[in-house]
């Protein structure tokens, strides 16, 4: 009987300690955060993002998160604030107005940053500048350059990426480990930069670059465009004519909706040549102050195109077919 009662006192001052412990986590979460709060009104916005940090490391919550994001936003440290607000969206803690508010401030940083994509396994730990990352993290960082290596790995290599704003670059943090080589590249190749900016696709796999002054099939297009749009106007112009003649000599309404049927038919393709010469003059400058691109066996089968006039009731279009 002595015995149970031991365990039991023994049980009921864990207990007592235990949450006199998660008591104290509480208040001290609760004593940063205000903390956090002075700091922020009296623009500290460092203090303030640290000390809101602090709390929520206490008590893991979303509202410390958004305010620390929201801090170092204000103190000018753009990167520090994406990441916070990217926790924000990953917590599982986060209601759906949390990830709504944590992502439309995102949005708004995201134009005025860059970001590196740390591709590799999640266990495998790396170092972006001065902080900590795994493999399968976005790490967005200020526009400049950036030193990327692992942590807790002899001899790992050192990768130094260059990011601009509103690109991003990618680190196969494989090619880090001592004695590999990037992929694709021979043995003692000098190291390349990693990845490229998101809006450099380079020539596609039908394209292979040539010397300048290429026309492209755009061009001749909208240029037949014009040409077509010309003789059509002609054409009907002629036609005008001969019904506004008939006209006069016998006035009958077949022949009025002859003539105004013909003259619409002119006015829409005076519009059209004006404007496919126009812009197919534009384009052609253009074309002959780029680099061409050669198509291959594949791509120039698909260059034939066929341009129409098509009269319709009370109108007329343009139809184009063709692949390009």
């Amino acid at each position: 009987m002595k015995r149970i009662w031991l365990v039991l006192v023994i049980a009921c001052a864990a207990l007592v300690w235990s949450s006199a412990g998660l008591g104290q986590g509480k208040d001290d979460a609760r004593r940063f955060f205000n903390a956090g709060q002075k700091a922020f009104a009296a623009g500290r916005y460092v203090e303030a993002a640290k000390s809101f940090e602090e709390a929520y490391r206490l008590k893991p919550h979303p509202a410390p998160l958004i305010n620390a994001g929201d801090a170092w936003e204000k103190a000018g440290e753009l990167a520090f604030a994406a990441r916070v607000f990217q926790r924000v969206v990953k917590l599982e803690q986060s209601s759906e107005q949390d990830r709504a508010e944590a992502t439309e401030r995102l949005a708004r940083l995201t134009p005025k940053l860059g970001t590196l994509e740390l591709a590799g396994d999640p266990s495998v730990r790396a170092r972006v500048d001065d902080d900590e990352f795994k493999g399968g993290d976005r790490v967005y960082v200020v526009p400049g350059e950036h030193m990327v290596t692992l942590i807790d790995v002899d001899d790992a290599k050192e990768r130094k990426i260059d990011v601009t704003a509103g690109t991003s670059r990618t680190v196969d943090l494989k090619t880090l480990l001592p004695g590999k080589e990037k992929p694709d590249e021979p043995a003692g190749a000098a190291a390349k930069p990693v990845g490229g900016p998101i809006d450099d696709p380079g020539p596609g796999p039908d394209q292979t670059p040539v010397k300048k002054g290429g026309i492209r099939p755009l061009t001749i297009v909208v240029l037949g465009v014009g040409v077509v749009g010309a003789a059509g106007a002609v054409y009907f112009g002629l036609q005008v004519n001969d019904a506004e003649k008939k006209y006069n000599e016998e006035p009958t309404q077949e022949e009025l909706d002859r003539f105004n049927k013909n003259k619409l038919f002119t006015n829409v393709c005076i519009g059209a040549a004006v404007v496919g010469v126009g812009v197919g003059t534009f384009l052609l400058i253009k074309d002959l102050g780029r680099k061409q691109t050669k198509p291959s066996e594949t791509a120039r089968k698909r260059l034939p195109v066929h341009v129409d006039l098509v009269p319709l009731a009370g109108g007329a279009a343009l139809s184009g077919s063709g692949r390009f």
